[in-house]
């Protein structure tokens, strides 16, 4: 029974993966995972924990400007500091302000005239879930994937010193059904699960595919 449970939940976070991974809005990206990390959240006998609020530091606000959407942009590179979760990111210069909350549970960001975004997403999956055999499955799975064309790349990424481990993709135009990605799926030691993710249409991939892979690197969680 225990085995068919831990099963069962690797395979919720499959689901998580890709229904994350097909679908191209930012809005039904979140929609999706939400409904499946409920799912998985409930199997594991865990109630959702809340974000932990935490105010914006002064010497954090950016200067601002209008961009060619009327939003409001960033005139200087800025890192975000998620205090609940304790990770940090820093989003470039000239992008637009955030959708969401950058310190909270998830946020979204653009960069004004591409169709390049950054968006980032965790929840807690409870105490029980097994975060290493989900990870090595997971790994499996998108390598078999990459064989059969859908990625470019796949590889591990853990942050040892964070007790963070976790898994990188990077789609190919083939697979990315309108949207191709750079994504950095993961989990702390507390079993939440982290999605950081920079995507773009496949024709602006390879000319901003090292601004996005930028992106994803500048993510770092301490203890």
């Amino acid at each position: 029974m225990r085995k068919m449970m831990l099963s069962g939940m690797v395979i919720g976070v499959f689901g998580l993966s890709w229904f994350l991974l097909t679908a191209s809005p930012l809005s039904a990206q979140w929609g999706t995972i939400r409904r499946g990390v409920d799912a998985a959240r409930q199997a594991a006998g865990e109630k959702a924990k809340p974000a932990e609020p935490t105010s914006p530091s002064p010497t954090q606000q950016p200067r601002a400007e209008e961009g060619p959407t009327g939003e409001a942009v960033s005139t200087a590179a800025v890192t975000y500091k998620n205090n609940g979760r304790k990770f940090s990111y820093t989003i470039p210069a000239g992008w637009d302000k955030p959708s969401g909350d950058p310190r909270g549970e998830r946020a979204s960001f653009h960069k004004p005239g591409t169709t390049v975004s950054y968006a980032f997403h965790y929840t807690g999956l409870g105490s029980s879930f097994p975060r290493e055999a989900s990870v090595k499955a997971s790994m499996q799975q998108a390598q078999e994937q990459m064989k059969l064309g859908k990625y470019l790349s796949v590889k591990r990424r853990d942050q040892k010193d964070a007790g963070i481990i976790g898994w990188e993709t990077v789609e190919s135009a083939k697979g990315s059904g309108g949207f191709q990605r750079i994504q950095w799926q993961c989990y702390d030691q507390q079993n939440f699960y982290y999605t950081f993710m920079a995507s773009c249409e496949p024709p602006q991939f390879d000319r901003y595919r090292a601004e996005m892979q930028r992106l994803i690197d500048s993510v770092k969680f301490s203890r």
